[in-house]
Order: structure tokens, then C-alpha cells, then sequence
């Protein structure tokens, strides 16, 4: 068969549908937000193949993954091996990187090992272990034809007797003279102690020979050395005809050494010639001169995840926890009698806080004044405390040996931030690690390199014939990686970037990555839009990876709204035709070029080149030298930033834009938004480096709205979000029925005992750990997924329990509580925002990051004033489809009427068009960006030469003119320019 086939599908809002995938195929599910592309994509397709999978595997590997549920099917055949890659980033842990997550770091790790170079520490140079015939070959070479002493050394603090067990020792094993090095002279000792050798230095050459010492039965104790000494191993004409006989003796004393001390990881020799010249050798990593030895080259000494190789002050964590001083102390305008020393201002630490400020008038330090115009001495006697007052520091040294408590540990967490190591500086790795190089170049090096860089490094390094022998498959391995990465637009990361630290749509791409470096074939993948987060200029290197996955004999099912994607599929799913309740259908499945062709499709119309649907308005007027109201931020120096200086007017719908790692994110979140939020008082976060900050007196409010999931219970819903429940319960609570039971709305409540389900505590599921596979949510046995106890589901108002109603979509729930402004008014607003297709009681862990983001757009809507308020918003159009980014601005568009100010971080070009004022940071991402480039509105904008944003716009915004620049002069007449649209029953 040639098609993966479907049949009978009711997951979620599925409509009972049948349809058919091709094998091979590059397929794209399109539709509006909640028209079931997830539910067929991931709840069924991907679930179905995920449990297939496990059902193939023996019952003692069962045992230890659970069962998956089955997704409400009645058929599904020719179905692969599936894999999901999902643009949510799930890693928690510190100790995964870019590197480890990509297996980039483990390639790298065995290429050191293979090939590493280790180099002394003072001398630098290479220390590589000798065989006898190689020590052999390096004597000749360097002492040919001069008669010489092969020794083997015995040192005075390692060797295994001492006294007059030594020297039986020595003679019963056939060695009947000794060498003695002379003695070094006071600028020998003082040039040793500058240049701080290792202790296990050897006398470097003199020019003299030392003294030879004849051993026999009658020696005395006192003509023995008391310090290191060499036994005479052979006496020798350096000949390359009597290069045997010095392999064998190279043997001999280097089993000598090994037999003689203890301590030493392998055989030394020395060769003094009678002139005095000497030469060292060793079998393992030692230095010829001063004798620093360094342990076998392994993987694991390149890893902070192995003991070995970690650093011991940070445990390869690059970073240790201390006391936060911009936590313990975040508003420095408050008074000591204000509380401005946070933990001495919470109710528990009344009596700390007395002692505190009773050693404040004792020491005549004002607690009226505001902390930062305090003395320093003053601050630091705070700090550090003294035999009277144990300050700060003595408060949490003692709260330290009460860690055995959990509360004492939650509160120790909130007032400590990583610090860098001051061991490793952040490598996460030892020291000694710095030794061993390859070309020139470290790991710590490499790690540190973007991965453009270090693509352009790896492929230019050079390797001698022994190396590429050796080591070149692990670097073609290393190379095929990095370019995977650099095609999917993440090139601007580091491999020591933590994995947690990047976006959902940066870890997809991550993902991809790897799994085109692992070569797979004839598998299925499904992936949730790849594109996120990407600059126009990157989605087609992005859509070429996954043409070479689809080469690979792959199967690829992509949920995505990009034009790009979907112009270069190979076959079109289109779910619709509306969202929630109105979707659930195959509107359109067939090829792609067929497609555009489809009368009824909600999405056609959008990717027609005509601009004619776009309800375009003139942006409102800013002069940058004339406009007085606007934030001005100078000095912008964090991370890539190459201090920026930002003028972000007011009162406008602003748009800051810019290739992928270009340091958008870190103008605003990072800087921009925690310097405003703590100018204003309304949050002390850390900020990155700027040196100041202007016009935050024209707004009274800022607010960052991201796509982080809401509420931090697993109970969060969007009703509980808005604080509807709480009317929906007084609601239930106020029946008859209720009345006589002693109801009261905490009954209907799922996060307390009561009314919800003893089993499951008001979830509704169990989640199964299945290991070494995504978690699995089966419903709970007990209430079967309906939350609430059986006789509080008979509880109904208007025919419909609490469960029911928690089922309601947006859309019914507005019919259904008609009469009830209080419910229905605060959903309106979800409609408003496009998500009248959510159900009610919907976890929010379900919800996609723009979802979120816009449930949280709603409660601002809900809120009376939002003037003087300045919303920033990290792209928001994720996961909307074209008729929701209209929604979506004009939304944003009322917000600035209503007197807020709205800023964007987005690629979308849609979005960009129909911004009053654009930024645009570039013109490259990593060390290559972060400057401004180009700002205006979108009409300045396209005129802007070096901005990569603006080419894309003029090829958006003026189709026509670019595809065919020889066409007629009526057909270039008739091009639209950009905002000249009637907008409504008005022309703009």
C-alpha cells in the first residue's frame, strides 16, 4: 500500500473522518486554531503509532512503560514508526546543553581523545608518551655518536626502600652503580621557583656530569644520596648500529623506574652523555624537562557529566548558588525601616527584625533613609555583621544547618542566583582540561564558538595523514552535525548554551537536527510548525532539511500555517472549517498544486498574492525628533548587544523584528522590560547591562506577556484563569438541590476535598511515567475523567451538571449563561481574542503557547483601565492561522486606542506590515548582530538597504511588482501600494 489510511477518527472534536496520507509525502495540516489539526496529527497519529510501538515490545519491557491509551479510532493501517517533534522545550535540567542534547559534545569528546594534543603547562610542549623505540630514535637523534649513561630514576620521596633495604635491593637486582646529578646553583633555584615548575621537576641540562657512585655489599648508609638519584642502566656510543641493544635498555630502565618508586604512571629514563647534555624520557604524558605528567587521554576527562572530568569546586554545573544581593535587598529606595532588606521584612522574622533595627540606632545607622544613600561602611556592617549583630550573612549561614528542613530550603532558594564558577569560569570542566588541544583549539574553545563558527572551524582544521586515519570519520560525523544545525537556522548558539534556556520552536529545530544526523528512514514524523520563531530569511534553509529528511524515505506531517511551508508541500490536509465545535472536518485533502484551485477553503484566500483582504490602516504618525512620548534606553550592552541605544515611542503598536539570535529577545525582555518594571516599582528583576533608562514617567504600567503555560496548577483552566469559576459555582451552589444538601460553591471547587474526585484530586487522569518515552495521561478509573464525585454531578442547572458545563465551549457557554453578564462578558472577551473554540475546564497544561498568551490578552481586555500601560508581547501569532492575525491586531490595535502601548517581537510579516513603527536588529544573529540596522514605519522601512526585514516585506507587501518587473505599465498601475486600503466603510 501507498497511503497510510484512517478511518472512523472522533478524537477530541474529530468529526468521524477518513482520510488518506501518502507514504513518502510532505504533508501539511493547515486550518484555524482548534479545527482538530492536533488531534489528528499528534492525539491520533502519532499516539496510534507510539502505542503499535509499544505493543510490538516483549511483556517484561511492557511492564515498565504502562499501557497507552488507544485514540478513539476504528482503523488505522500502513502506519510507520512514528516520532513527534514538538515545539515544547521540556528540559529541566541544568546539565543538558546544546552539545549533549545535539550529541555534537560527544563526537567532539572522542575526536580529543583520539587525537588530542597534551602540552606541558609551563613549557608547552607536547607531552606524548615514548616507546623504546621511539625513545630510542629521539636519542640518536639528539646525542648521536657521543658516549652516554642510560639511567633510571629513583626519586627521593617515592621510592618503594629506603636505607639499607634500598641498597640490597638495588644489588640484588644487578645494578652495581648509581649516578648522582650535581647539585643546582642559586640562579638554577631561583629561575625554578619564577617559573613555579611542578613538583616533580627533574635537574634540567647543566653542562656537568655528576657523580658515579660504585655499590657493593660494604657501601655505607652515609655515602647513599639523600635525594633523587638514577641507576646506571648501560653505558653506551650512541650508534644507529646498536639501536637494539638501546631499545632493550630503554626497556630495562623504564621497568626500573616502575620497580624502584611508586607513584609514577609509567617507565622514565634519562640519557646523560658523558659531556653532561641529558634527555627525558617517559612511556607516559610527561614533560621532557620538567617532568609534569598528565593521565591518559579519555572521553570522560572531557565531560562534566563524569567525575573525571567535572570540576570539582562547581560539580559541572559551570556556576555556583550564593546570596543574591539584588534579591535580598531588590528595592534599594526603600528604608531599613521600610523593609528594604527583604528577609528581615517578612512576618516570620519579627524578632530578627527588631534585633536589626535596634542594632542600627545602637550603631547610629539611619533606618529612615533609603537603603542606597546608606555609607558603605554601613552597608557592609549589615552585611557581614559583628559580635553584636549577626547580619545578612550570619542570618543565612545559621539558616544553612537547618536544611534538613523543606521550608528552610524554599526559603534559601528565593534569595540565591548562579554565580559564575571562579574555578572553571563556566567551562563546567577541570582545569588541566585547557592542556589538550587539537589545531590550536580546546574544547572550552570550541564550546564557546557559535555553531557557525565552529563549523567554519571543523571543516578548515587541518589533520597530518596519522590523524585523519584515525580521527576522520568522527569528524565527517562532526561536520554532517553542525551543518544540520546551521541549515535549521539555530547557528547563532553555543554548544555550552543550557537547554533550558531555549525556545519551544529553538528545541524543535534542535530535535530536527538530530534526527537528520541519525539517518533514519521509512519512519513517520510529525512535526508542530518548524517555523517558529524563524526570520523569513531562514524558512527556506529550514524547509530544505525537511526535504532531506523526506528523501531519506520519510514521511512528514507538518502542522503549519507559513506560507512558505505550505507553497512547498507535496500534499494538503485542510481542517476546518471553523475552530472547536465548527472544525473537525476535512475541508480539503489532496496535492498541493490542486489546492489553490479549492473554492471553499478558509485558508486559500490568504495565500493569494493580491493583497486585497488585508484590512490595512495607515500607521499612526511618529517623527522620531519631534515625538515627546517615548522610552529611551542607552547603552544596551547584554549578551550580543553592541551598546544599543533604543527609542521606542509610546501610544503606538510597535513591531521589533530581526533574524533569529540577532538579540531581539534580549533588548526587550531581558533589558528593556525589568529596567522599566523596576524604574516604575512594579518588579526587581535582574536586567542586563545598560547605562540608562528615560520616559518610563509617560506610562504607569508595564506587562510581559509571554507564552509561558498560566496558573501553576495541573486544575488551571481558562475559567479559573478569568475567575469565572467562581461565578459558575455560586451558580450551582445557589440551586434548590444544592440548598438542601449544604452545598456551597468550595464544594464545586476542584482544589480542595469535597466535591472532586478523592482518586485523581479533581484531574480528571493519572500520568504514567513511561521512562524513556513521553509521559502518557490515561482517565482516572475511579470518577472515568469526570472530576467530581457522583452525587455532585447530580447537581444540574438547566439540564446540565458542573462537568457538562466545564465541557461548554466558549461559544455555548456564552448561549448557555445568556443572563449572566458576570460569566458571559469575561468570555466574550476570549471570542474577542479568537478563542471561542476552548473548552471551559480545559487544562492549561493543553493549551499551545500563543493560546496562552492570548487567554492572557483577554484578562487585560477585562481590565478597565489600560491606559498608560505599555503590553509587550513575544510573538504572538504563534500557531494562529491568517484569520486570527487579524484578529489579533485588531485586538492589539483597541489596546492602543484605548491609551496603552503595544511592542512586539515577531518575524511575521503580517504583522510587521501593519505596525505603526518598526525595529529592526541585525544584521546577523550571534556576534554578527545585535545593532540596530533599520527603523521607520513600514513604508521608510522597505527603503532600508541592509535590513533583511525589509526585502521580505517589499516582496510582501508589493508582490506583483517583484515577481514580474517586466510586465505592462497597466499591470504595474494596478499594484496596491501598502495602507492606501479601505479599511471598513472608511478609505485610509
Amino acid at each position: 500500500m501507498s497511503d497510510i489510511h484512517l478511518w472512523g477518527v472522533r478524537q477530541n472534536n474529530l468529526k468521524n473522518i477518513d482520510i488518506k496520507i501518502p507514504l513518502g509525502s510532505f504533508t501539511v495540516v493547515c486550518g484555524p486554531s482548534g479545527s482538530g489539526k492536533s488531534s489528528l496529527a499528534f492525539e491520533t497519529l502519532f499516539a496510534e503509532g507510539q502505542r503499535r510501538y509499544i505493543e510490538s515490545l516483549s511483556n517484561y519491557a511492557r511492564q515498565f512503560l504502562g499501557k497507552a491509551p488507544k485514540p478513539d479510532i476504528d482503523g488505522i493501517e500502513n502506519i510507520p514508526p512514528a516520532i513527534s517533534i514538538e515545539q515544547k522545550n521540556s528540559v529541566k535540567t541544568s546539565r543538558s546543553t546544546v552539545g549533549t542534547s545535539t550529541e555534537v559534545i560527544d563526537y567532539l569528546r572522542l575526536l580529543y581523545e583520539k587525537i588530542g594534543v597534551v602540552r606541558c603547562p609551563t613549557y608547552e610542549f607536547e607531552l606524548k608518551g615514548e616507546t623504546p623505540a621511539e625513545a630510542a630514535k629521539r636519542a640518536l637523534k639528539e646525542h648521536e655518536d657521543k658516549r652516554a649513561y642510560l639511567l633510571a630514576p629513583v626519586y627521593y620521596d617515592k621510592k618503594v626502600l629506603s636505607g639499607k633495604k634500598l641498597l640490597h635491593y638495588l644489588l640484588k637486582e644487578g645494578y652495581i652503580r648509581i649516578y648522582v646529578p650535581p647539585k643546582k646553583t642559586k640562579a638554577e633555584t631561583e629561575l625554578l621557583d619564577e617559573y613555579l615548575i611542578a613538583p616533580c621537576l627533574k635537574e634540567p641540562k647543566s653542562g656537568q656530569l655528576g657523580e658515579i657512585i660504585e655499590l657493593s655489599p660494604t657501601t655505607k648508609l652515609s655515602q647513599m644520596p639523600k635525594r633523587d638519584f638514577y641507576v646506571i642502566v648501560d653505558r653506551i656510543v650512541l650508534k644507529q648500529d646498536d639501536r637494539a641493544r638501546l631499545i632493550d635498555s630503554f626497556q630495562q630502565a623504564y621497568e626500573a623506574s616502575l620497580k624502584f618508586n611508586t607513584g609514577i604512571p609509567g617507565g622514565r629514563a634519562r640519557v646523560v652523555t658523558t659531556e653532561g647534555d641529558e634527555s627525558a624520557f617517559s612511556e607516559d604524558n610527561a614533560c621532557s624537562i620538567c617532568g609534569f605528567s598528565f593521565p591518559d587521554l579519555s572521553s570522560r576527562l572531557f565531560s562534566f557529566n563524569n567525575p573525571l572530568g567535572a570540576c570539582e569546586t562547581c560539580n559541572g554545573f559551570g556556576n555556583i548558588l550564593d546570596l543574591d544581593p539584588d534579591k535580598i535587598i531588590p528595592n534599594h529606595n526603600l528604608s531599613l525601616a521600610e523593609g528594604a532588606i527583604q528577609p528581615f521584612a517578612m512576618p516570620s522574622a519579627a524578632n530578627d527584625r527588631r534585633k536589626l533595627l535596634s542594632y542600627c540606632r545602637k550603631k547610629r545607622i539611619s533606618i529612615e533613609k533609603p537603603y542606597k544613600e546608606l555609607k558603605e561602611k554601613q552597608k557592609e556592617l549589615l552585611w557581614e555583621g559583628d559580635d553584636e549583630f549577626f547580619g545578612v550573612r550570619g542570618l543565612f549561614d545559621y539558616l544553612e544547618t537547618k536544611k534538613y528542613k523543606m521550608h528552610v530550603r524554599v526559603f534559601l532558594s528565593r534569595f540565591k542566583s548562579p554565580f559564575g564558577c571562579p574555578d572553571c569560569e563556566g567551562t563546567r570542566l577541570k582545569p588541566e582540561v585547557e592542556l589538550v588541544d587539537i589545531a590550536g583549539y580546546t574544547i572550552n574553545m570550541l564550546s564557546e564558538m557559535t555553531i557557525n563558527e565552529l563549523y567554519e572551524a571543523m571543516v578548515d582544521i587541518e589533520l597530518n595523514q596519522f590523524e585523519e586515519e584515525v580521527a576522520g570519520e568522527i569528524l565527517s560525523q562532526i561536520n554532517a552535525r553542525l551543518k544540520f544545525l546551521v541549515d535549521v537556522g539555530v547557528g547563532y548558539l553555543t554548544l555550552n548554551r543550557p537547554t533550558k534556556t531555549l525556545s519551544g520552536g529553538e528545541f524543535q529545530r534542535l530535535t530536527l537536527a538530530k534526527q537528520l544526523g541519525m539517518g533514519l528512514s521509512q519512519a513517520l514524523y510529525v512535526l508542530d510548525e518548524p517555523t517558529i520563531g524563524l526570520h523569513p530569511r531562514d524558512n527556506e534553509r529550514l524547509i530544505n532539511i525537511l526535504k532531506d529528511l523526506r528523501a531519506l524515505g520519510n514521511t512528514l506531517v507538518v502542522v503549519e500555517h507559513d506560507r512558505d511551508v505550505i507553497e512547498n508541500s507535496t500534499h494538503i490536509i485542510e481542517m476546518g472549517p471553523g475552530s472547536g465545535m465548527l472544525g473537525g472536518k476535512v475541508v480539503y485533502a489532496g496535492k498541493t498544486e490542486d489546492f489553490y484551485n479549492f473554492p471553499d477553503s478558509p485558508t486559500v484566500p490568504y495565500l493569494s498574492l493580491t493583497k486585497k483582504w488585508i484590512p490595512q490602516l495607515t500607521p499612526r504618525p511618529v517623527d522620531k525628533e519631534t515625538y515627546k512620548y517615548k522610552i529611551q534606553l542607552e547603552g544596551c550592552k547584554g549578551n550580543n548587544l553592541k551598546n544599543v541605544n533604543l527609542e521606542l515611542p509610546l501610544n503606538r503598536l510597535v513591531t521589533v523584528t530581526g533574524v533569529s539570535g540577532s538579540g531581539k529577545s534580549t533588548l526587550i525582555t531581558q533589558t528593556l522590560y525589568p529596567a522599566v518594571a523596576r524604574a516604575l516599582g512594579i518588579d526587581f528583576l535582574p536586567t542586563k547591562e545598560f547605562k540608562s533608562i528615560a520616559g518610563y514617567e509617560f506610562i504607569k504600567n508595564v506587562l510581559l506577556i509571554d507564552q509561558k503555560a498560566i496558573g501553576k496548577s495541573a486544575r488551571s483552566s481558562p475559567v479559573t484563569y478569568l475567575k469565572v469559576f467562581d461565578a459558575i459555582r455560586n451558580v450551582f451552589s445557589s440551586t434548590k438541590e444544592s440548598k438542601d444538601r449544604g452545598y456551597t460553591p468550595g464544594t464545586f471547587s476542584l482544589n480542595v476535598e469535597g466535591g472532586r474526585c478523592p482518586v485523581c484530586k479533581g484531574l480528571g487522569s493519572e500520568t504514567i511515567d513511561m521512562l524513556f518515552m513521553d509521559d502518557v495521561s490515561i482517565p482516572c478509573e475511579s470518577c472515568n475523567g469526570k472530576r467530581y464525585r457522583d452525587e455532585i454531578l447530580e447537581i444540574k442547572f438547566n439540564k446540565r451538571n458542573i462537568f457538562d458545563v466545564l465541557n461548554l465551549t466558549v461559544q455555548e457557554a456564552m448561549d448557555f449563561f445568556v443572563s449572566y453578564p458576570n460569566i458571559r462578558k469575561p468570555l466574550s472577551f476570549l471570542k474577542e481574542v479568537g478563542l471561542e473554540y476552548l473548552q471551559l475546564g480545559q487544562a492549561a497544561s493543553t493549551l499551545s503557547g500563543g493560546e496562552s498568551q492570548r487567554l492572557k490578552i483577554a484578562k487585560e481586555l477585562l481590565q478597565t483601565n489600560q491606559k498608560a500601560t505599555l503590553y509587550i508581547l513575544d510573538e504572538p501569532t504563534t500557531g494562529l492561522h491568517f484569520r486570527e492575525i487579524d484578529l489579533l491586531m485588531k485586538v492589539l490595535n483597541q489596546l492602543v486606542e484605548n491609551g496603552g502601548s503595544v511592542l512586539l517581537i515577531e518575524h511575521n510579516l503580517e504583522v510587521i506590515s501593519r505596525s505603526d513603527y518598526i525595529i529592526d536588529i541585525g544584521p546577523e544573529a550571534g556576534d554578527k548582530g545585535g545593532k540596530i540596522v533599520a527603523h521607520g514605519t513600514p513604508d521608510e522601512l522597505m527603503n532600508q538597504k541592509k535590513s533583511h526585514t525589509a526585502r521580505f516585506l517589499k516582496e510582501y507587501l508589493l508582490p506583483e511588482n517583484l515577481k514580474s518587473k517586466k510586465g505592462s505599465s497597466k499591470e504595474k498601475a494596478n499594484v496596491q501600494k501598502p495602507h492606501e486600503i479601505v479599511a471598513g466603510n472608511k478609505t485610509t
